[in-house]
């Protein structure tokens, strides 16, 4: 489940730390199980837009067209700080237990929901927050400390509260660690271009102007590492105002742009 109960007892905080190329490296394990020698494209946002760079990166061979969005190469300081918030409010929750919660039959929901709080915080716009919420009041008749007041706090903490449902806080610390630890170019003394240089794999690079966790100046940065590298590369910048989940909402533009890519990339190959 969640929480990662299964035949023997959880993991929790046993469990090793785990990096974007350990995700990859499972996934080339299971396509060579399938018998798959090489996708067609593989295509990921955020952290997933990691993953991307990482197949790209490591297994050049094996990836015809990739197309991260919505990312980096690299975690900017910025994003390591939101991620240690949320780090922080789980551990200061009493029902961590020092990661072993499960021993007690109990779990950090209040730490856990705070760290999706903030994150989701993160994912959005200012400009989506207005729209959607503005300064509205939730029908308070008068000024309260006590209780939520504006609809955008009520939206954050039911986000909060439904995300302690479905996902595990253990899971949550190894997986940010993940992305915080991610550095395409750290091997290559700093030189992001040099993770590339000679691969055949075509690039469909996108961002949105109004993400600020992962800004188009980090999609930019990709892009010229890749025409050093003399790769085959595409970009776009979408213009959208629901600022990082645009990559997971309808977005006409992207799809378009992104579809076009595909289409073209499976002609050359007549499929």
């Amino acid at each position: 489940d969640a929480a990662g109960r299964g035949l023997g007892r959880p993991w929790g905080t046993d469990f090793p730390s785990v990096t974007i190329r350990d995700m990859v490296r499972a996934q080339k394990r299971l396509m060579e199980k399938l018998g798959i020698n090489r996708w067609l494209a593989v295509i990921g946002g955020s952290m997933g837009g990691m993953q991307v760079l990482e197949w790209a990166a490591t297994y050049p061979e094996a990836v015809y067209a990739a197309a991260p969005i919505a990312t980096a190469a690299h975690h900017s300081a910025q994003n390591i700080a939101f991620h240690e918030v949320g780090r922080a409010a789980i551990h200061s929750d009493p029902d961590w237990q020092g990661g072993r919660y499960w021993e007690a039959d109990i779990i950090p929901a209040k730490g856990l929901s705070v760290a999706r709080m903030v994150a989701h915080i993160t994912y959005l716009s200012e400009k989506a927050l207005t729209r959607k919420f503005g300064r509205r009041l939730r029908g308070a008749s008068a000024l309260t400390f006590l209780e939520d007041v504006f609809e955008v706090e009520s939206y954050l903490r039911h986000q909060g509260s439904t995300f302690v449902r479905r996902f595990d806080a253990n899971s949550y610390l190894t997986i940010t660690r993940a992305m915080d630890f991610f550095d395409l170019a750290a091997e290559h003394e700093g030189d992001l271009a040099a993770a590339f240089r000679g691969t055949a794999t075509r690039f469909f690079v996108a961002s949105f102007n109004s993400d600020w966790l992962f800004p188009t100046s980090e999609s930019r940065t990709l892009v010229r590492a890749l025409n050093m590298a003399a790769a085959n590369v595409s970009f776009v910048e979408i213009d959208s105002d629901k600022g990082h989940d645009a990559f997971l909402l309808e977005e006409p533009d992207f799809h378009r742009a992104l579809g076009g890519f595909l289409a073209g990339c499976a002609e050359r190959l007549g499929v």
